[in-house]
């Protein structure tokens, strides 16, 4: 079964991600708010996991990305690092890529595209949805 800890609000968006995940996937996904300070929650979320997901969009305003990024793969060392996001310019997805990002896909994901790039990170690839 595919193990998840999701930084970010549980909204519509979110929940349709993770209904995603569990239905498509058989995710079991434990969600940490990014108003906390989630890199000291994110050892214990992180242990047996196979993936963190990152939604870039409900947790700005809480530090900069690249470092929250960077922070979330010293903490969880070895577990791919997916990244909503709504950036298509590479001069906004790329600073994420270089900090840690194993993967980046819209903050919107159509199932296809979530269930490929999830299958591409667990099988130790990148993916980014808006560049090659």
């Amino acid at each position: 079964m595919l193990q998840v800890s999701f930084i970010g609000k549980i909204n519509q968006t979110n929940d349709i991600v993770s209904e995603i995940l569990i239905s498509s996937m058989k995710a079991s996904i434990d969600f940490i708010s990014p108003e906390t300070d989630f890199t000291d929650q994110l050892s214990f979320y992180s242990e047996g996991k196979n993936l963190i997901i990152y939604d870039l969009n409900t947790s700005h305003g809480y530090g900069n990305a690249p470092e929250n990024i960077i922070e979330i793969s010293s903490c969880s060392p070895g577990i791919p690092i997916l990244v909503l996001d709504h950036h298509a310019d590479k001069k906004f997805v790329q600073p994420l890529i270089d900090a840690g990002a194993s993967g980046i896909i819209s903050h919107t994901p159509a199932e296809p595209t979530l269930v490929e790039a999830v299958n591409e990170l667990l099988n130790g690839n990148t993916f980014c949805e808006y560049f090659e």
